[in-house]
C-alpha cells in the first residue's frame, strides 16, 4: 500500500507575508501578543513590529518568535527549499506593504 503525498505548499512572498504566517499561527495557538512576547522573551512591539513585516525586526527577536510559536527559519540553496513541504521563500524584490 502506498503512502499518499502530501502536496507542497510553496509560497513566495516578503516580509509581510512572513509577519502573516506569524500573525496566523499565533491566533491559531490562542494567543495575544502579550502573551506571544512574554513566551518567546521580546517586547510586545517587536511582535508588532514582526507580524506587520517590517524590516526593523532583527533576526534574534524573529527566532525567539517563532520557536515560541513551534515554527523555524530554514536557510539553504533554494533547489532544497523548493522541495520541502511547506516553505515561504522570501524574495527580496517584494516591496513592504
Amino acid at each position: 500500500m502506498s503512502v499518499p503525498r502530501r502536496r507542497q505548499r510553496l509560497t513566495t512572498g516578503g516580509l509581510a507575508e512572513a509577519g502573516e504566517l506569524v500573525r496566523d499561527r499565533r491566533l491559531q495557538l490562542g494567543l495575544t501578543q502579550l502573551d506571544l512576547a512574554d513566551l518567546s522573551g521580546v517586547g510586545v512591539s517587536s511582535v508588532r513590529g514582526l507580524e506587520a513585516g517590517r524590516e526593523t525586526v532583527t533576526l534574534v527577536v524573529a527566532l525567539a518568535v517563532l520557536e515560541a510559536l513551534g515554527l523555524g527559519l530554514g536557510v539553504g540553496p533554494r533547489p532544497a527549499l523548493r522541495s520541502a513541504r511547506e516553505v515561504l521563500l522570501l524574495d527580496p524584490t517584494v516591496a513592504p506593504r
